[in-house]
């Protein structure tokens, strides 16, 4: 099979090494706006346009290793002139882009195939040949750790959103979730979390989904400190569990690279024999990545991300008493503003109120402080006096003594009060964002 790869990145030499052992397989063509790269092949032809590759009539598929925000445009531009398509992961960054190549592939008879390289992993292969029934799964967990400043090759790219289409999640998520999927089948997302976004692009995400009644989690990690991590964990109902290590038996950096895109490109030219049937899985990927993004983005913390700064309080007055019946009542604000100089009171409780109206009636009172400057204080911010002990964890807020003033409600371990933290007037309570 005669093809061509548009691209010469990073990623490329991976394509291009496994094309060289698989003599099905010929080169004859390559695409870059770098003549430099395209210098690298004198024994091929060599474009700088996509559609005068595609126009040669030379190639029967092409293998696409562009941007992300390319894959569309050059992918669509292949399919209608019905030449089969490889398309480095993600297919596309909008899942409708990736609906319209499924459905351009169709009408022209063409073969669309995402590269996930991960499925081809031989750890991976051998797990999901050694699974016991589906009944006696309890779960897995997909990790996908790195940093990414390892892996770019320099090109900035990849930590362009507006390019890549965001960043740990869209890049490694869609090889994390397929290599999921070849265990339990199809995924449906129960929730996503993204973090440590910088420039636009997050730096660690959480998945929580469910297939067919396996909870399924995926971490994805772009700020590693060292190394890497990449490895699949089956749990079972018996307790015991069951993983694939993606990189062992692969000593090297991206050593187990070479074998995965040998059964990319191994598994594509039996698709493109067998021709057009089987539906590619890249769009199901990109729909659910775009879910989980829409869920994440939706929520207001970030992991890893400081979004405040620790506020301060001057104890102006002591309280040194405790109630079981006090009948609090837990407000519906997470978060109230408090201007410099305002002073409230600090209550703690071993209640745990959750909703709007609960009680809070177990409660030992701290004082009234005054706050130093301006803050928000939010529900979740840890609470510790000057000396540094640790009182607690803001539950909310009780209005009964609005606009006064309002309780700032401390769940603690025990119920406190000023004698028992030795509190003296003019001693500091600080409040620190709470880990998220």
């Amino acid at each position: 099979m005669k093809l061509g790869v548009i691209g010469l990145g990073t990623i490329s030499r991976y394509f291009l090494d496994a094309l060289a052992e698989d003599p099905r397989l010929t080169l004859v063509a390559v695409c870059d706006l770098d003549q430099d790269k395209l210098a690298e092949f004198p024994d091929v032809a060599r474009f700088t346009d996509t559609h005068a590759l595609l126009d040669s009539g030379l190639v029967a598929a092409v293998v696409i290793t562009l941007p992300n925000d390319l894959h569309a445009e050059v992918a669509r531009a292949a399919l209608t002139r019905g030449i089969a398509v490889c398309c480095e992961k993600p297919l596309t960054i909008d899942p409708d882009d990736a609906r319209a190549l499924a459905e351009t592939a169709a009408a022209h008879e063409a073969v669309l195939f995402t590269a996930f390289h991960r499925r081809y992993n031989s750890a991976l292969r051998a797990l999901a040949a050694d699974l016991p029934p589906r009944s006696e799964i309890a779960g897995v967990t997909a990790r996908y750790l790195e940093d990414i400043a390892e892996h770019t090759g320099g090109e900035g790219w990849y930590l362009d959103p507006a390019r890549c289409g965001g960043g740990c999640l869209i890049d490694n998520g869609p090889n994390a979730l397929d290599a999921v999927r070849l265990l339990v089948g199809d995924l449906d997302l129960v929730d996503a979390t993204i973090g440590d976004v910088r420039g636009g692009a997050e730096h660690c995400a959480d998945l929580e989904l469910d297939a067919g009644g396996i909870p399924v989690r995926v971490e994805l990690d772009w700020a590693l400190p060292t190394g890497e991590v990449k490895d699949v964990t089956v749990e079972l109902r018996d307790g015991t569990s069951r993983t694939a290590d993606l990189l062992a038996g692969y000593p090297g950096f991206k050593a187990s690279l070479a074998h995965e895109y040998r059964g990319i490109l191994s598994a594509f030219h039996d698709a493109v024999r067998a021709g057009p049937g089987a539906p590619d899985p890249g769009p199901d990927l990109v729909a659910l990545v775009a879910a989980a993004y829409r869920v994440a983005r939706a929520k207001e913390s970030r992991p890893r991300m400081r979004a405040k700064d620790d506020a301060e309080a001057r104890m102006v007055a002591l309280m040194f008493h405790s109630r079981d019946d006090r009948g609090m009542v837990l407000s519906p604000w997470g978060s109230r503003c408090v201007q410099a100089g305002q002073v409230h009171e600090l209550v703690t409780t071993v209640d745990r109120p959750r909703g709007e109206g609960d009680r809070v009636d177990r409660v030992g009172f701290l004082g009234f402080a005054e706050f130093t400057a301006a803050t928000v204080v939010q529900r979740g911010d840890e609470v510790w006096t000057g000396s540094g002990r640790r009182v607690g964890t803001v539950a909310g807020f009780d209005e009964c003594h609005f606009p006064n003033h309002y309780n700032i409600l401390v769940a603690a371990d025990s119920v406190l009060t000023a004698a028992d933290l030795d509190l003296r007037v003019g001693h500091t309570v600080r409040f620190r964002p709470g880990e998220v």
